[in-house]
């Protein structure tokens, strides 16, 4: 029997139509119209209505196979028998495939309420039209029940507070035109309900409060048009829970507090379009849950409060929208959690205080075009936290104040416009060898264990670094050369205080690591940083102390820093012991042409004495042993140059001894 046509045509002949089941004097005549052209025609019997009554009275085996029956309404049954509205009618073995109940004309509604079927029940390729409700709300079926490739035409569905056996109940390639479907708190056995390959259509759909058995629950392939769809505080059984390619289409699609028993969770392949979707609450129980390369479309999505069992939650090739996507204290509980190559979108997505097992946390090859993900105050367990090759170039990924448990974490070769660490607790091994990173924060960290910001094999790109606060009682690989570690630290916009304490780390990190170059590096910077942070505080103080301030300021610039990096540097030091001794030769040699009683004079030869030296040659030696306070004593100086002499002999002993501590500190490490 067809089911695509726009209307039929109803002709009565007065002829016996006869099938293996039943039989009737007179039979109908219908033809299908689809675009007012003729697609179809079929004959079946003509039920007269009040002979179906008798039979209900008799309780005889109903069949209406291959029937017409018009106007049916157990409520006008119930009213011509002085009956209650709401006592139950027994009815045996009812059958009526192929069948068609059109209450048209004033019919009313087809009405299959308050009904208590007996035997295995047949709805199978009927059609229901001519009205604008059918009715099966309280009724009993005490077996199988089917209604397969069945027709509501352009009705509303009414299955509310059913109660339905343990055999399978099945709507499979079922067609609704238009309309609203509530199957309402109904109470199902431990038969399969099955609503394969559906077409929901057009009209709000709603499950709510029903309680499925034990057996297979499966919507696979169904289609919903748009409207609401309403699957909130169910709860199913033990059986699989199967929603795979189904087409949600637009509307709000609701499974809020809902409880899935302990069966396999199949969303795989599913399509939303624009509505919210919620499983606000939801327990997913403990099978595997899998929502594997399903489109979520632009609406809100949150599981916030739902909770997941020990089975694997899959989300892997899943592709989301531009809505905020919710995880908000969600429980993962001790499964694997996937979502492997999936595609965020360009929502906010939050799992702020959800809780994750010792199951592993798969983001691999994941992809945020932009917006942000954050996990704020999310504990992790011992499983291993994957975001390895994650495309967020042009997003956030925020981390904060998170314990990431005792599983490895690791964000190797993944790209992040941010990626912020702030306040976690870092307990074991971080891989954070990024390939690309518009901004890396570490700031008020706790790292107990390694993390490893070092790649040998490819460049680590990262654009601006934050370690302050940070609390490292483990140890960071970071090459200060390849990173550009100075500036990524300079370039920060805070003090100089806290850029001072974050190079002090990375000294006191790089002389455990033994890389003592590095630890140099760090070691002049902080000293440089924290000089100009005292001298920014002298710039506060009054006029006295303020001229201190810049004294001392350029004294820890010229000794310190300029003549030898803060005994980092020996070469520094010598260059500059140099540099001293020729200034002094330079002054021996032109001060006493200014003043006649500042000499350089021999102690063992007359002036004039050939054996004596020469001005420049007097100034050079006398410099040299002054300033390596030799002392021998064969030449002294008069006037000026005693005093100046004394500040040289000063200055060599200074800085032979600054360079004697460089010189040790490189050749001890």
């Amino acid at each position: 029997m067809t089911r695509d046509f726009d209307k039929f045509l109803i002709k009565i002949i007065n002829k016996a139509f006869k099938t293996d089941k039943a039989k009737s004097d007179k039979m109908v005549e219908i033809t299908f119209v689809k675009n007012n052209i003729e697609i179809d025609k079929i004959h079946l019997a003509y039920i007269n209505i009040e002979e179906l009554y008798l039979k209900i009275d008799k309780a005889e085996e109903i069949c209406l196979d291959n029937c017409y029956i018009h106007n049916f309404s157990i409520a006008n049954y119930r009213q011509s028998r002085n009956k209650n509205n709401n006592e139950l009618i027994n009815i045996l073995n009812f059958s009526a495939d192929n069948a068609i109940f059109d209450n048209s004309n004033g019919g009313g509604a087809l009405d299959f309420s308050y009904l208590n079927f007996e035997g295995t029940t047949h709805f199978q390729n009927c059609i229901f039209t001519g009205t604008d409700t059918v009715l099966f709300n309280n009724t009993n079926f005490i077996d199988a029940v089917f209604f397969d490739n069945s027709l509501f035409d352009k009705l509303d569905l009414i299955f509310s507070h059913a109660n339905i056996g343990n055999g399978t109940f099945s709507f499979k390639n079922v067609i609704f035109r238009k309309g609203n479907k509530k199957f309402e708190n109904i109470h199902f056995g431990s038969g399969d309900v099955l609503f394969l390959n559906t077409e929901f259509n057009e009209g709000d759909v709603s499950f709510s409060g029903s309680e499925f058995g034990n057996g297979k629950v499966s919507f696979k392939i169904a289609r919903f048009g748009k409207g609401r769809k309403d699957f909130s505080k169910i709860h199913f059984g033990t059986g699989d829970i199967i929603f795979e390619k189904v087409e949600f289409t637009d509307g709000d699609v609701n499974f809020r507090s809902t409880h899935f028993g302990t069966g396999k969770v199949e969303f795989t392949r599913c399509e939303f379009g624009a509505g919210d979707i919620s499983f606000i609450s939801a327990d997913f129980g403990q099978g595997d849950v899998s929502f594997a390369g399903t489109e979520f479309g632009n609406g809100k999505l949150s599981f916030k409060l739902a909770n997941f069992g020990e089975g694997k939650l899959d989300f892997h090739y899943a592709h989301f929208g531009i809505g905020d996507v919710i995880f908000e204290r969600t429980n993962f509980s001790g499964g694997n959690v996937d979502f492997r190559a999936v595609d965020f979108g360009t929502g906010k997505i939050t799992f702020n205080r959800a809780l994750f097992g010792d199951g592993e946390v798969i983001f691999e090859a994941s992809e945020l075009k932009k917006g942000r993900i954050t996990f704020r105050r999310t504990l992790f367990g011992l499983g291993v936290f994957n975001f390895e090759m994650a495309d967020f170039s042009n997003a956030e990924l925020i981390i904060d104040d998170v314990n990431f448990g005792q599983g490895k974490v690791s964000f190797k070769q993944s790209k992040f416009g941010l990626l912020s660490l702030e306040s976690s607790q870092m307990n074991n091994y971080f891989d954070l060898r990024v390939e690309e990173c518009g901004k890396l924060d570490l700031s008020n960290t706790i790292v107990k264990d390694i993390i490893d910001i070092d790649s040998a094999d490819y460049k680590t790109n990262i654009k601006a670094l934050d370690l302050s606060g940070i609390r490292l009682l483990g140890r960071i690989y970071i090459d200060w050369e390849q990173n550009n570690v100075k500036e990524l630290i300079h370039q920060q916009n805070t003090n100089y205080l806290n850029k001072a304490e974050q190079f002090r780390v990375l000294k006191e990190n790089y002389n455990l690591i033994g890389q003592y170059d590095y630890e140099d590096k760090a070691y002049v910077e902080f000293k440089r940083l924290e000089s100009d942070y005292i001298h920014e505080m002298g710039k506060t103080r009054k006029t006295i102390p303020r001229l201190w301030s810049h004294i001392t300021y350029f004294a820890r610039w010229l000794i310190f820093d300029k003549v030898g990096k803060y005994a980092t540097d020996p070469i520094r030091v010598l260059m500059s012991m140099t540099v001293v001794f020729f200034a002094f030769s330079l002054i021996y040699i032109f001060i006493p042409e200014i003043s006649a009683s500042s000499q350089i004079i021999s102690a063992l030869f007359q002036e004039g004495d050939p054996r004596d030296l020469g001005l420049i040659q007097k100034a050079f030696y006398h410099s040299a042993i002054t300033f390596l306070t030799i002392g021998y004593g064969d030449y002294y100086p008069s006037g000026h140059i005693r005093w100046l002499s004394g500040i040289e002999g000063f200055i060599g002993l200074f800085l032979m001894s600054y360079f004697t501590v460089a010189f040790v500190r490189k050749i001890l490490r």
